[in-house]
């Protein structure tokens, strides 16, 4: 059971791995990136460490892969998800946030 455990967190690391390091090529290119690919990766990651420090089996990452794709596409309706992804987005293309004079925030 050793092994598959240790192949389980492999493969979830590649696949997020993979994907940022695509999403952030697509954005230094120019290129369209898809923010619920991103937004469901992300939740997938948060999912992964969540797991991590909770001691959980790794065959909880089978069922939480397609949840995560689900929860990450939905909760782009709320804002604070949608802010976090685009945070994210501007910290992999390395932009700096910018100041709007015209928002309070």
């Amino acid at each position: 059971m050793g092994i598959f455990k240790t192949i389980m967190w492999a493969v979830a690391l590649l696949w997020v791995a993979y994907v940022l390091i695509l999403t952030r090529y697509q954005l230094r290119n120019g290129e369209p990136v898809s923010p619920p690919m991103f937004a469901s990766t992300m939740m997938f990651a948060l999912g992964m460490a969540v797991l991590l420090l909770l001691g959980g089996s790794s065959l909880h990452l089978l069922w939480w892969f397609p949840v995560s794709a689900l929860l990450g596409v939905l909760l782009m309706v709320f804002r604070t998800w949608t802010n976090f992804n685009m945070a994210c987005l501007g910290w992999l293309a390395g932009l700096k946030p910018v100041k709007d004079p015209f928002t309070k925030r």
